[in-house]
C-alpha cells in the first residue's frame, strides 16, 4: 500500500537539520511534486529499525524502512547513498502536505489531476456508455477518447471521436484535455496492470458492458468534466475518457446557450447574479448551495466547518465562476473571473473580489 502525500497524513521529522515528511509506507515517485526530492531510508540486517543510510530508492530485501519526502536536496546526486550518523528525529506530529508547507512558508504544491479523481456513484452508470444525440446535446458532449494498451498491455493508442458542437472542440479544451490524459497516464492510463490495480482499490463499479465488470471514475474542472470508464481486460478497448462541459458551473450549449454567453460578457445589458457555495466538491458528499445573495453565501461559507469549500457567483443563469476556494489546508482568490469574457471586465464581480481580498487581509471574511 503506498502513501498519497496529498491527502494522508505523514510523520514531520529532521533529517540532516532539515525538516521532512516521513511514511513508513513507500511514496510513488510520480507523485513527487516538481522540483521536491524522495529518498528511502535503510536499516541494517542487525538494526533493522533504526536509520542507517539515505538512498534513492530501497527495496524490501534491502531493509527499506521508510521513505522520506523534502523540498531540499539530502544528497549528492552523483551518491548512491549518505549515511544518516545519527541525525534524524522524528517530531511526534502527524502532519497533511499542506499543514507541512505552511509552517515551513513555501507554497504547497498543486494536487494532480489523478488525485481528485472520485468514483462514479450507480446512478451515473450511463453516462460512461453510448448516449443518443438529444442525450449528447442535453449534456453537453464535446466528445470522448478511445484508448488501449495493445497487445502487451504497456502500449498507448488513442482515437478521438466528436460527438457535439465543434464549436465545444476548443484550444482551451484541448489543452485541458491533454492536461488530463497525461496526468492519468502516470497511473490509471499508464498501462493495464496500474489500470487494474487502480480499479482493485478505488471502487467505482458501474453496470453496463457486454462481459466485464467495467469501473467509472468522475474528474470535474472548473469548465469540464471527464467521465473514465475502465475495462481492464485484455483483448478489448481498456478505456473511454468522455468529455463534457461543465454545466454545474454554467456555461450554455445550445444555440440560445451560446447567444447568452454573449449576452453576458456584453457590459451595455443589465445582468442579475446568482451566489452559490460548494462544500466537499468533487466528492460523494458535495452540497451545491445556490440562489444567495452576497451576504448569505459570505455567511455560509464562513459557517461552513468542510475543509474543501468554494463560494462562486453564477451570471444571468449561464456562465458561472469560484471567486474564493479553500482547499488542502489554502485558501486563495481565483484568477479565473478574469479570464472568462463572461466576468473579466465585470465591475460587480471586481467589486466583490475586492471586498474579498480586503476581507482576507483583515483575517476575516465579514467585510
Amino acid at each position: 500500500m503506498y502513501a498519497n502525500i496529498y491527502k494522508d497524513e505523514l510523520r514531520a521529522a529532521r533529517l540532516f537539520g532539515a525538516s521532512v515528511l516521513y511514511s513508513t509506507r513507500p511514496i510513488p515517485r510520480e507523485d513527487v511534486p516538481q522540483g521536491w526530492y524522495c529518498y528511502d531510508l535503510r536499516g541494517t540486517v542487525k538494526e533493522p529499525e533504526i536509520p542507517y543510510a539515505l538512498v534513492d530508492g530501497a527495496q524490501e530485501d534491502e531493509n527499506r524502512l521508510a521513505s522520506v519526502l523534502s523540498y531540499l536536496p539530502l544528497k549528492n546526486g552523483r551518491s548512491r547513498s549518505r549515511l544518516i550518523k545519527g541525525m534524524f528525529q522524528l517530531t511526534g506530529e502527524s502532519v497533511t502536505l499542506a499543514r507541512f508547507c505552511d509552517a515551513e512558508r513555501i507554497r504547497c504544491p498543486e494536487t494532480p489531476l489523478r488525485h481528485k479523481l472520485r468514483p462514479a456513484s450507480p446512478d451515473e452508470a450511463e453516462l460512461f456508455f453510448a448516449l443518443p444525440p438529444e442525450r449528447d446535446e442535453e449534456l453537453g458532449t464535446i466528445g470522448h477518447v478511445r484508448i488501449d494498451f495493445g497487445g502487451d498491455g504497456a502500449e498507448f493508442h488513442h482515437t478521438w471521436w466528436p460527438r457535439g458542437p465543434q464549436e465545444l472542440n476548443t484550444p482551451e479544451f484541448q489543452a485541458e484535455l491533454d492536461k488530463v490524459v497525461n496526468d492519468l497516464r502516470q497511473s490509471v492510463l499508464k498501462d493495464i496492470s496500474s489500470m487494474r490495480r487502480y480499479c482493485r482499490s478505488h471502487d467505482g463499479e458501474i453496470t453496463g458492458g457486454t462481459c466485464c465488470q467495467n469501473y467509472g471514475y468522475v474528474l470535474e474542472t472548473n469548465r469540464y468534466v471527464f467521465r473514465l470508464r475502465c475495462n481492464p481486460t485484455p483483448g478489448d478497448y481498456q478505456a473511454y475518457l468522455s468529455c463534457f462541459v461543465n454545466q454545474k458551473r454554467g456555461l450554455g450549449l445550445t444555440e440560445s446557450g451560446r447567444r447568452k454567453l454573449r449576452d453576458a460578457a456584453d457590459p451595455n445589458v443589465p445582468h442579475c447574479y446568482d451566489w452559490y457555495v460548494i462544500e466537499d466538491i468533487n466528492t460523494p458528499e458535495e452540497q451545491f448551495t445556490s440562489g444567495l445573495s452576497l451576504d448569505d453565501a459570505i455567511r455560509r461559507y464562513v459557517a461552513s466547518e468542510q475543509a474543501d469549500k468554494r463560494l462562486g457567483v453564477t451570471k444571468d443563469d449561464i456562465a458561472a465562476v469560484d471567486l474564493l476556494i479553500r482547499h488542502d489546508g489554502r485558501e486563495w482568490l481565483s484568477e479565473d473571473w478574469t479570464k472568462g469574457d463572461s466576468f473579466s471586465n465585470d465591475p460587480v464581480v471586481a467589486r466583490v473580489v475586492a471586498r474579498l481580498r480586503r476581507a482576507m487581509e483583515e483575517g476575516n471574511h465579514r467585510p
